[in-house]
């Protein structure tokens, strides 16, 4: 019997002991935006790298909350593949549209139903389960493992850059960067291995035009930041796209490979996307160009919030003094952040909204691999020994800081999937399906003896 095999019985015979370690971690709340539970996750994850699995594990500072640095060493293999995780996850409300407390981690029906079940404290305790169910068969693991578990990826992952320059000497031995995800978009589908990111801008603009609100009477003589701010967003972007000087010059068309993997799948790349929110409408109706925008362009500019003046019960009527806007900007390739402020900034200016403040909250750029990686090679071997023959994406239309690592001086090869289905990330009732959970920890073992033989 082969040493996976093995472990994946392993796996079988201890699940409930294991579905048990991640609902417990589940139930510890750990949101980035308010600070809720940050340092007692980032030292729950500390724990169970050292006991669990007996490695290294400190806390990293940076300026905002710590990164969770663990060490995991083999006994026969040389090679090293990073593991980047996150322990931080986005607010629960509306706390009413939850059939059960976010942060009681239940088993409803057939799925965990909590926060951070699916992105991704659910998965990453899957991962260190399958790690530690391979150490109790076989004494050893097939690499050497660096992980960094950050605390700020749902906030832009705005500090990572110091853990990155902090331990670079290891970072540099590592060639793979690994996120164990299930990414099936139904229980039944294929899996979806994504061989790259998206970058993204986030901007916040701001329009100040009087130091008080001032009584509605004096409307006609006075600016009103509200009506500025709609004017300069409507600028920026009409309905076939964004209008911004040069918006779209460094985008680089997709070749025909990637085209090839997008157009052969586009419902499936449409629907794993927008199904578990239950969306209705789309901007377009061509299924096979909507799938190309998703994967291939950079987002129109989307306003993700607006707010200015009254908007509570009855009536007060003003002119408001502030108007804020919050936007962003999907990037790909061989597009980058700083250029596409600069555009930004250039255009508001040209049609005299130079008043507006632009500040920037977030920024990172895209990264892609090939499907040809020894890596991607290793994933898709061992999704067809489970029975299923992945759909490849060769960007996946959301953002994630892995250019930090697959760029100088690291070039790491990124791999982000596995088996198993969740959904309704950052929405009430987030889940992550309980026998998926079983072959997400299979599907890790596998690979990592798959791609050890690579």
């Amino acid at each position: 019997m082969s040493a996976a095999r093995e472990i994946h019985e392993r796996i079988d015979e201890k699940f409930e002991e294991h579905l048990r370690r991640i609902q417990t971690y589940l139930r510890q709340p750990s949101i980035s935006s308010t600070g809720q539970g940050m340092r007692e996750t980032a030292e729950m994850t500390c724990g169970y790298i050292r006991e669990m699995l007996g490695g290294e594990a400190t806390l990293v500072p940076t300026s905002g909350y710590p990164v969770v640095f663990g060490k995991l060493k083999s006994n026969t293999s040389k090679r090293t593949i990073f593991v980047y995780g996150m322990y931080d996850t986005q607010p629960v409300e509306p706390l009413d549209k939850w059939v059960s407390p976010p942060f009681e981690a239940r088993i409803v029906g057939d799925r965990i139903i909590a926060r951070g079940a699916i992105n991704t404290k659910g998965p990453l305790m899957g991962f260190l389960n399958a790690l530690e169910s391979i150490l109790e068969v076989t004494g050893d693991l097939p690499f050497n493992f660096v992980i960094g578990v950050e605390g700020e990826e749902e906030q832009g992952s705005i500090h990572l850059q110091e853990f990155v320059n902090k331990c670079a000497d290891d970072l540099k031995m590592c060639e793979t960067l690994y996120m164990p995800v299930p990414n099936q978009p139904s229980e039944s589908a294929p899996p979806v291995l994504n061989l790259g990111f998206k970058g993204i801008v986030y901007l916040e603009l701001e329009c100040v035009t009087n130091p008080l609100d001032v009584h509605s009477s004096q409307a006609a003589i006075l600016p009103n930041p509200a009506w500025r701010m709609i004017w300069a967003l409507n600028s920026m972007r009409g309905e076939d796209g964004v209008l911004v000087e040069g918006f779209y010059e460094n985008v680089e068309p997709p070749s025909p490979e990637d085209l090839h993997y997008v157009d052969s799948q586009a419902d499936t790349v449409v629907k794993m996307m927008t199904t578990p929110y239950d969306v209705k409408r789309f901007r377009g109706k061509n299924v096979k160009a909507m799938a190309r925008e998703l994967v291939f362009a950079p987002s129109p500019i989307n306003i993700d919030g607006f707010s200015s003046g009254w908007t509570g019960p009855a009536t007060k009527t003003i002119v408001p003094s502030r108007a804020l806007a919050k936007i962003d900007v999907r990037l790909v390739p061989n597009m980058t952040g700083e250029e596409i402020i600069e555009k930004i900034k250039a255009h508001l200016t040209k049609h005299g909204f130079d008043d507006i403040e632009i500040r920037v909250l977030s920024n990172y750029g895209w990264v892609k691999t090939s499907v040809r990686e020894k890596a991607v090679q290793a994933a898709i071997k061992t999704f067809r020994e489970f029975g299923y023959e992945p759909v490849i994406h060769p960007m996946r239309p959301g953002s994630a800081p892995m250019y930090l690592f697959c760029r100088e001086p690291f070039n790491m090869k990124m791999l982000f999937g596995g088996l198993g289905h969740g959904g309704l990330a950052h929405a009430p009732n987030e889940y992550i399906m309980v026998n998926g959970l079983r072959d997400f920890e299979k599907s890790i073992v596998s690979f990592l003896y798959n791609y050890s033989q690579m």
